[in-house]
């Protein structure tokens, strides 16, 4: 799965918000290729902001990086 290009400042909170989204997206029924693109979206732009609990996005947040994109 190709990595999204975004404009990293930190990485702190780049696995949290994996495993979160991830575990988010299984729990709404995506299917495990859908939750893992929408993890790597949610991990992706974690790292666009300083911090941890700050950085997480927002499921708007995380559907405008994914449009487009076909899952």
């Amino acid at each position: 799965m190709p990595p999204f290009k975004v404009e990293t400042v930190d990485s702190v909170a780049a696995g949290d918000c994996f495993n979160g989204a991830l575990a988010h997206a299984l729990d709404q029924r995506a299917d495990l290729a859908a939750a893992v693109r929408y993890a790597a979206a949610a991990g992706a732009l974690s790292t666009t902001r300083r911090g941890a609990a700050a950085a997480a996005p927002s499921a708007d947040e995380v559907a405008r990086l994914l449009s487009g994109i076909t899952l």
